[in-house]
């Protein structure tokens, strides 16, 4: 048995889910689980949206698919609400890659590193909202999608973030090592990078330019406004990538507004870990019933 900080991947055992792919707006959508539903169930469904990390694909959302959907299938409660999980590959990424260098960090040879992230996340949010708007069109027959709920993984994680704060279909959201202040978080990553230069220094540089950081921080304030909604916030407490003392500073001015639960994991660093999907597993029934 796999120990609970360790990173997860899928059993050879566990059993795999339907899979069903659509073309919507030029991209490949994928579906989990459409096979299973019962009858009841496909006239009231909640889709379950995974958003992958940063130089990930959507492979890594079809293992979690599984893994999930699996698990909830042993519940002992009835599920009235059938359960779909949907992904695809973020934009230049797996299938949609147009340049490498554009999803590398600083480190990795981009100096666009900032601008490229954020404008990616945009993107992401926008192919997620036109999915949502559309995926009844494509599915007719099929099922019909009630309820939308968003997780992601790192860069997911933000996206998760963002999608909470832009659109009212979205009340639940599960965030996996994301950050809800990205302005504080890329400027200590910069700084690190280029030897500490005072904030004056910081904007001029290519790394940071002013027109980005207004950016940044329209994005987070943004994320400030989040009320009303149900989060499940799953952090490595050694996490140096994504630390968080970023989400905590957010949830010391915005949680009281929420229904959040806040788990730090112990000895975990910037990963979606075994003990994390089961806490996905025992989040998500409460939606279904």
């Amino acid at each position: 048995m796999a120990a609970p900080n360790s990173p997860f991947s899928l059993a050879d055992s566990t059993p795999r889910s339907s899979k069903t792919t659509i073309n919507i707006a030029g991209f490949h959508v994928h579906l989990y689980g459409v096979d299973e539903l019962t009858a009841e169930q496909r006239n009231d469904t909640t889709v379950v949206f995974h958003v992958h990390g940063r130089t990930r694909t959507y492979a890594d959302a079809e293992d979690l698919s599984h893994t999930v959907l699996s698990e909830l299938r042993k519940q002992p409660t009835k599920q009235t609400k059938g359960v779909v999980f949907a992904t695809f590959d973020n934009r230049n990424h797996g299938t949609r890659a147009i340049d490498t260098i554009s999803i590398a960090d600083w480190r990795g040879g981009n100096p666009r590193h900032a601008q490229d992230m954020l404008s990616t996340m945009d993107g992401i949010v926008a192919d997620l909202q036109t999915t949502m708007k559309f995926l009844h069109g494509y599915v007719v027959g099929q099922f019909v999608p009630t309820q939308y709920i968003v997780t992601g993984t790192s860069l997911g994680g933000h996206v998760a973030w963002d999608l909470l704060a832009r659109d009212p279909r979205v009340d639940v959201a599960v965030i996996i090592v994301g950050c809800p202040a990205l302005t504080p978080l890329l400027q200590e990553r910069v700084d690190a990078f280029l030897g500490e230069p005072a904030p004056a220094q910081r904007t001029c540089a290519k790394e940071w330019p002013a027109a980005i950081e207004r950016l940044y921080q329209e994005r987070d304030a943004e994320v400030a406004t989040v009320a009303g909604k149900t989060i499940l916030i799953l952090n490595g407490a050694v996490d140096a990538l994504v630390p968080s003392k970023f989400t905590r500073a957010w949830l010391e001015r915005h949680g009281a507004s929420n229904d959040v639960a806040f788990v730090e994991q112990a000895d975990t660093g910037h990963a979606l870990t075994v003990a994390m999907v089961e806490r996905i597993v025992a989040f998500l029934p409460q939606f279904l019933a």
